[in-house]
């Protein structure tokens, strides 16, 4: 058959090749019993046919798989790709596939429920701490799909993150140290990370007035900073739940003239690299793109039978510039 003629199937390949249709099948596949002669033999033929080989279509029908893994990032990707912890988990993510046929598919946690029914999934990392995630799972688990968690909340139900209650306390530790007996806290939005990082940062710090972002950003820790600062009696320091939040904390700390640490002490959490920022953070440094690689080979081996993990990775404690002692008061 000449090039272009009709439609070049596997049936031609195996023709031109003189092989029987099984052998030609096996050539493009991962690990088959053929030799390698033979295979550069069908390949040969492929490429003189035009033929690119087989449908992955037809072989997700045979196999049940899709050799695709989601990844529920936030609804809008922009604001996704902003995230450094998001990036880390996607990094993470690539290097655990790096070896595999499997790709990746970005999944936005605004995603109606019936969409997600339907998904051509082997599973999902959820990345972060997004609101949705109790309905992504309820639909994944109707459909046997598994779903693993990264850089959220350890629990039983499938996760690779961080004890957030007790990293938080390694903070706020620090503060109190460092003579601070009052605190405001910056709050991500509705989550369990936030949960944790609240309850653990009040057990330190009760009834500390708690100012509430929409979104882990600098402008948003700037907002929500100014609210904190404007309270009737200003904290001598700002526990905020992450590090871009943190960054936006000192710049409104700044603009109201206020040095920081020494009028104001600012932590953050993430252990992340921010531009245009060139301080030396105190934070908290998660394991961010190990969860993720961790997060997508669980993910792999629980599609085979693996069961899911409950993974708590350790995080690190780093001691910056931005907290120094309690400021005196009259």
């Amino acid at each position: 058959m000449t090039r272009g003629s009709n439609r070049i199937t596997l049936v031609h390949v195996a023709e031109a090749a003189g092989v029987s249709l099984s052998t030609a099948s096996h050539a493009f596949g991962v690990d088959k019993p053929i030799s390698d002669a033979t295979r550069a033999r069908v390949l040969a033929a492929a490429e003189e046919l035009g033929y690119e080989g087989p449908d992955p279509r037809a072989r997700s029908l045979r196999s049940g798989r899709t050799d695709i893994i989601g990844v529920q990032v936030d609804d809008e990707a922009g604001r996704a790709f902003r995230d450094p912890v998001i990036i880390g988990i996607l990094d993470g993510v690539s290097a655990a596939l790096a070896a595999s046929p499997t790709s990746v598919l970005l999944i936005p946690d605004s995603v109606p429920e019936e969409r997600l029914r339907t998904l051509p999934v082997d599973g999902v990392v959820a990345a972060g701490c997004s609101p949705t995630l109790p309905e992504l799972r309820a639909a994944m688990t109707r459909r046997s799909i598994p779903v693993v968690t990264a850089g959220n909340q350890v629990d039983a139900i499938g996760s690779v993150g961080v004890e957030n209650h007790a990293a938080t306390e390694q903070l706020t530790d620090h503060l109190r140290a460092l003579g601070h007996r009052t605190a405001g806290i910056v709050r991500l939005r509705h989550g369990d990370v936030e949960r944790a990082r609240t309850e653990a940062a009040l057990a330190a710090y009760p009834g500390s007035p708690v100012a509430i972002s929409t979104d882990s950003t600098i402008d948003e820790g700037f907002r929500a900073a100014q609210e904190l600062l404007r309270h009737s009696s200003r904290p001598t320091a700002i526990v905020a739940q992450s590090d871009l939040l943190a960054v936006g904390a000192i710049r409104a700390a700044e603009a109201q003239g206020l040095r920081v640490p020494e009028d104001l002490s600012v932590v953050g959490f993430d252990g992340v690299r921010i531009d245009g920022f060139d301080r030396a953070l105190t934070t908290i440094r998660q394991p961010i793109v190990e969860m993720g690689r961790l997060a997508a080979q669980a993910v792999l081996a629980a599609h085979d039978g693996a069961p899911l993990p409950t993974r708590a990775m350790d995080v690190e404690l780093v001691l910056g510039d931005t907290t120094g002692p309690a400021p005196q008061r009259t």
